[in-house]
């Protein structure tokens, strides 16, 4: 493939991404398996950096071309700016490149790099006065410096840090002390903490040793904490239901460390079939269900002693990974996830036993979607009762999710 299909197919998925597709999803579907992962760095680093990018260019342009121009710009500035490819060739290829989506545009394209070589040192100051670093939308910056007045550097710092694989060992298959064994043997450099492995340097799956026979997972760290959650407050479940459960990790997690009757709920039936693969890998075994978390069509009024209310979210916690969520996350999409996470919740406490517990969980850092909402359900739900909460805040080895486990009173 030459340098010209190449930033074909960038534009071709930051169009998809930019109209509100989820990056992962456009990735899968980009035929040439050799060069997936190139396109797909190229296009995590620009929504990555987008903020940053989009700033630059509006000092740049009197006013923003058509949108393949734009995007040839886009990926122009953050060639420039982060790879290694001489700048002189990044100009000229994507000279080339404006040839052949609108010729008249070659000698703006050419402008505009140009100018970027000679000012790259000014604007880059200028991101720094006008804090643009943080490569966040203004609702989104705005609202974590309001819930976080003294940890938002921290957090910004954090959801802008290099993505690091961590792993979840299955004990069913060994523990971790072998696991790190073979990864001294393979000379695969890692670090432990909390028991959970991170990987260093390595960032893909098939140099990962013994993924494929079920040996280890991927799964970010404080996705785990539900074991630390279960183990401290005593919690021995024997019939679960894992509402929401795609693609399945905390699903397996739970069946690695538990003998378990579980089910596991999803709306999506390729989300499912996500699920089953995982299990599959695992040699794990439970019921999975196609069916609305929100809704008791599905149920056989037997009710569970556990419920893994795993509810959709705004994923911000997640942005490290999924940078696509600071482009096409808007402000008032929080209040639609709030909504569908207090149906969810109200309808699956009827499915819990008396005594049984619910552990609500996002993968968000916003008090809309998780203290807020607790308060919505202490007042609104009869028989509930919050025994307590953790908000994990993102850090450099894992992304930020929230915790309530709530038991379920006599009415």
């Amino acid at each position: 493939m030459d340098n010209m299909q190449e930033y074909h197919l960038i534009i071709k998925c930051l169009k998809e991404i930019y109209s509100g597709k989820n990056l992962k999803e456009v990735i899968l579907k980009v035929d040439d398996n050799k060069y997936r992962n190139k396109i797909k760095n190229h296009c995590y680093q620009i929504l990555k950096n987008y903020y940053s990018i989009k700033f630059i260019l509006t000092r740049l342009l009197k006013k923003i071309p058509n949108q393949d121009v734009y995007l040839i710009l886009q990926m122009g500035i953050y060639e420039i700016t982060y790879s290694v490819k001489p700048p002189y060739a990044i100009v000229n290829d994507l000279v080339n490149l404006t040839k052949k989506y609108n010729g008249k545009y070659k000698n703006l394209v050419n402008a505009v790099l140009q100018n970027y070589l000679r000012k790259k040192d000014l604007l880059k100051q200028e991101l720094i006065d006008y804090k643009v670093g943080a490569n966040l939308s203004n609702w989104l910056s705005d609202k974590i410096i309001e819930y976080y007045p003294n940890k938002y550097e921290q957090i910004f710092n954090a959801l802008n840090a290099d993505v690091k694989i961590t792993l979840r060992v299955n004990k069913r298959k060994t523990n971790i002390e072998k696991y790190i064994e073979v990864l001294e043997d393979n000379e695969i450099e890692y670090k432990v903490l909390n028991n959970v492995i991170i990987l260093e340097k390595e960032n893909n799956i098939i140099n990962i040793p013994f993924f494929a026979d079920g040996y280890v997972s991927i799964q970010d760290s404080a996705a785990q904490y539900i074991s630390d959650i279960l183990a401290k407050y005593s919690i021995q479940p024997k019939r679960i239901l894992d509402a929401c459960a795609a693609p399945g990790g905390k699903t397996c997690l739970l069946l690695e460390n538990y003998d378990l009757d579980l089910t596991a709920l999803d709306n999506s039936q390729n989300r499912l079939d996500k699920i089953k693969e995982n299990l599959n890998r695992l040699d794990l075994n439970c019921k999975c269900i196609l069916a609305d978390a929100a809704s008791k069509d599905w149920w056989d009024y037997n009710k569970f002693d556990f419920i893994l209310a795993d509810v959709p979210c705004s994923a911000i916690g997640t942005i490290k990974k999924n940078p696509d969520i600071r482009v096409n996350r808007l402000e008032t999409d929080i209040s639609k996830f709030v909504g569908l996470q207090r149906k969810i919740v109200v309808n699956l406490f009827d499915m819990l036993e008396t005594n049984g517990y619910m552990l609500y969980v996002t993968c968000s850092i916003l008090k809309d979607e998780n203290e807020d909402n607790i308060k919505w359900f202490s007042n609104n739900i009869v028989g509930f009762e919050l025994i307590t909460d953790i908000q994990i805040l993102p850090d450099l080895y894992n992304d930020g999710l929230y915790y309530a486990l709530i038991r379920k009173l006599s009415k």
